[in-house]
């Protein structure tokens, strides 16, 4: 007799055997005990969780001897005809290589005739997803208002490319991915069936490696206990499927912690040399990582689905990173994963991806606070440009006024001319204080290192930014000084930053300290407060003339309109000095 494979062996026969899809089974039986069986089914979820075995059992369940009933004999004719697939009545449709319009065509032709066999006739339709627009469309009627004796059952893995229409007509029931745990309880059943001895790890890495399909964890058994030669051990596992093994993983992980380059790339190399696949390395050591993320957060690894390690492992080498460290090595690792699909050369793509997370400063991964800081000193530098440009354009302005209004006597003009500044006729300057050279002691170093901290704490990165590129020059009892390498720096201090810094001095020496900032041995202080200027009373306002503008014609009242509502209605009479 011809070997069958495990996965078809071990086909699940009746509802209860089905593994991980209790929801589904539990509904279908009480539709077939109560009666209330519908006329079409959508059955979707991932590869190997059941979906073409519960509807052959369903098409078992409706056409059994005994039946309908949710728990078929398996014996009679009909089931031993659906089981080895020569059943008149259920018809298994592939749509991937029957998908266009003609073959549905041909299927409403022979839904009509009644069932040869047993009460209904079964219509499986497997990957139903890859049918045609116009496939699909020649469908809805009849999967509408389908014969009484004709059940539908639509299979898919890609449920969203089923159309809406279609979907509207259907029972849909979603088949979740089988946890590891489920697939290690059948797999020791297989096991013990099959009379192999299987240790436990070797169970668990072909459990994880079958990624929620059952059906996969069963090829992956068989492939593996072709070389058992007994017993299955962990080791055969490993060289079957082509892992990495955990010892491996764990060299990688303590030479990036030590930031050991050449290890981690001789680790790789040593690898690349037995055979291993690159692909597999960086998943792997991905899994490890995620291992680690979760059991720093939980503390547990329990019901997580995770790379089975030893806990002492992962409280050991928990402790070598961040949760912050491990979000962006796995965001490394998956953004090689993507690259290495397309990349001509893999094993570049890989080692630079370990250099990477073995040099993190230098492979361009700056802390965020080194980070924040670097863009808010910049950004401190576009600010203190732009007030600089502020306050010379609003110079100008004034600048005009002086000299278009207020005349200043010549004495005036010419002591202003001997000591080379230009009057200002509303602004008086006060004198600006020069910075006193008093020694730094220790302790008022503090107060600026405290200040820096304090403002770093306070979360203000913008004043944080600009006064760390200035250089404690000492203080005393009532003066705080810092040099600037420029000017702008030291201006930017003094009239944006000078109130908050102050109030933080005061808090932290407990006495009023005024700040003073300097650049290029120019002492800086805040703007100039603006002194009000005694100015001669207004003139009597002259009397003015009143503008009948309904009397005026309409072309020349709009234009007198349009300026009385931009300048006002006070007319006044302008005297002629012509000669």
């Amino acid at each position: 007799m011809a070997y069958i494979a495990l996965y078809r062996k071990w086909r699940p026969g009746t509802f209860g055997d089905l593994v991980g899809q209790e929801h589904i089974s539990r509904t279908l039986s009480n539709a077939i005990t109560t009666g209330r069986i519908g006329h079409a089914y959508l059955f979707s979820g991932p590869r190997g969780t059941g979906k073409t075995s519960t509807a052959k059992i369903l098409a078992k369940a409706l056409n059994c001897e005994h039946g309908p009933t949710p728990e078929p004999c398996g014996k009679c004719a009909a089931c031993q005809k659906i089981n080895d697939g020569t059943s008149m009545d259920v018809f298994e449709i592939d749509a991937a290589s029957n998908r266009g319009i003609d073959e549905i065509r041909d299927l409403r032709e022979t839904v009509k005739f009644a069932p040869v066999d047993g009460r209904y006739k079964v219509y499986i339709i497997d990957e139903v997803h890859m049918l045609t627009t116009e496939a699909f469309n020649a469908l809805l009627k009849t999967l509408e208002e389908p014969p009484a004796h004709v059940v539908f059952i639509l299979a898919t893995t890609e449920a969203h490319k089923v159309p809406p229409t279609i979907q509207s007509r259907c029972q849909r029931y979603d088949f979740k991915r089988i946890t590891v745990e489920e697939i290690r309880g059948r797999l020791e059943t297989v096991v013990a069936e099959m009379g192999l001895k299987a240790e436990a790890e070797a169970l668990d890495m072909i459990a994880i490696q079958a990624d929620g399909g059952l059906r996969d964890a069963l090829s992956l058994l068989d492939q593996c206990s072709a070389l058992a030669e007994g017993e299955l051990t962990a080791a055969r596992v490993r060289q079957v499927l082509g892992l990495i093994g955990h010892d491996w993983i764990y060299k990688l992980t303590e030479a990036i912690y030590a930031r050991k380059s050449q290890v981690a790339l001789g680790v790789l190399a040593e690898l690349l040399r037995d055979g291993k696949d690159l692909k597999q390395v960086l998943t792997e050591l991905s899994l490890h990582l995620r291992s680690l993320m979760i059991y720093q957060a939980t503390g547990t690894l329990e019901q997580m689905d995770l790379y089975a390690e030893p806990d002492e492992v992962l409280q050991e080498q928990g402790k070598f990173f961040s949760t912050e460290d491990l979000m962006a090595m796995l965001k490394r690792l998956h953004e090689a994963l993507a690259e290495i699909k397309w990349s001509p050369q893999p094993r570049i793509t890989v080692e630079v991806a370990l250099m990477a997370l073995c040099n993190p400063v230098t492979s361009g991964a700056v802390p965020q606070a080194a980070g924040a800081a670097v863009d808010d000193g910049r950004l401190a530098q576009l600010e203190a440009k732009l007030s600089q440009m502020a306050a010379q354009l609003a110079a100008r302005p004034v600048a005009a006024a002086a000299q278009a209004g207020t005349r200043a006597p010549a004495a005036q003009r010419s002591a202003a001319a001997a000591q080379g500044t230009a009057p200002r006729a509303d602004v008086s300057v006060e004198p600006m204080p020069q910075a006193e050279v008093v020694p730094i002691t220790a302790s008022d170093a503090e107060v600026w290192d405290r200040l820096l901290m304090t403002l770093k704490e306070r979360n203000k990165m913008p004043v944080f930014a600009c006064m760390n590129q200035g250089q404690f020059a000492g203080m005393s009892d009532t003066q705080f000084f810092v040099k600037f390498k420029g000017v702008l720096m030291a201006d930017l201090a003094m009239r944006n930053y000078r109130a908050l810094l102050e109030q933080l001095l005061e808090e932290l020496t407990g006495r009023p300290l005024h700040l003073h900032c300097s650049g290029e041995d120019m002492p800086l202080t805040p703007p100039p407060k603006p002194v009000k200027k005694k100015t001669a009373p207004p003139p009597a306002e002259e009397p003015s003339i009143h503008v009948d503008l309904d009397a005026m014609p309409p072309e020349e009242r709009a234009p007198l309109e349009k300026a009385f509502e931009i300048f006002g209605d006070h007319v006044v009479e302008i005297e002629d000095d012509k000669q």
